[in-house]
């Protein structure tokens, strides 16, 4: 084996492009142990592979290239030990973090899938729901800081004058079984409600409910509307295209 490597050969046995390890040269975190005053070309130490080896190992465990550089001169035994507990724990996290996030994509598919099949356009129907449940997110000014506003389907609650959110987490679009969410969930009362689709913008909502109130005045109903999102913002770019579903809870006649 030779003794000196070029920046090309030591990138080609590392998988490396030219310009990582210049950089890691400029940072001073991997430096070539000669370098050409004439020319600037940098070469290698066979023996540096080593290094390079180590700072791959822990580039491939996640860590950024400060806590590279620390770990690079403090190494022994025990620290890395230590450090390789730590970094198991937090892949750990991350990854029961992101099959939380996998569940709530499949559930807002299976939603998606399911509602897309009822959309229907010929008026208001009679539905009987059981109980459904829902993580409360609040006003439309917090609503985009809530990460369950993008990972579960959302529900917009129209009352009177006021209007907020929701995450819909369990129900019979999105499967019985409620799952494993940080944040405490309320519920969307069983019962037998007032059903239609909405198309176009949710500017448009409120007129549409109070038509739909309007038509059904011979009934009692619930001062609370519940509205779910099938298409919007995020699968569609026209506004016009929006569908959402209207529900209103039937109290009596």
């Amino acid at each position: 084996m030779k003794a000196y490597l070029t920046v090309g050969e030591m990138g080609s046995l590392f998988g490396l492009n030219v310009q990582t390890l210049h950089y890691y040269d400029k940072i001073g975190l991997f430096c070539p142990q000669l370098r050409d005053q004439a020319t600037g070309r940098r070469k290698y130490k066979f023996d540096q592979v080593y290094q390079l080896a180590t700072i791959r190992y822990l580039r491939k465990m996640g860590y950024p290239l400060e806590d590279v550089r620390v770990y690079l001169n403090s190494r022994s035994p025990a620290h890395t030990m230590e450090l390789l507990k730590e970094r198991s724990a937090a892949l750990r996290a991350q990854w029961q973090e992101l099959m939380r996030i996998d569940e709530a994509i499949l559930r807002k598919l299976q939603f998606m899938e399911k509602k897309q099949g009822q959309i229907h356009w010929d008026g208001v129907s009679r539905v009987t729901f059981p109980e459904r449940r829902y993580i409360p997110i609040g006003s439309e000014e917090i609503l985009y800081m809530k990460d369950s506003f993008y990972f579960y389907p959302t529900i917009a609650f129209y009352e009177e004058n006021l209007k907020y959110f929701g995450a819909y987490v369990s129900g019979p679009d999105m499967g019985e079984d409620l799952p494993e969410v940080p944040e405490a969930t309320e519920s969307i009362p069983a019962g037998e409600y007032l059903v239609c689709f909405h198309r176009g913008s949710y500017d448009e909502i409120p007129a549409h409910i109070t038509k739909i109130r309007q038509e059904n005045a011979e009934l009692r109903l619930s001062s609370l509307t519940v509205t779910f999102n099938i298409i919007d913002q995020f699968v569609e770019n026209n506004v016009d295209r929006y569908v959402t579903e209207l529900q209103i809870q039937i109290l009596g006649i």
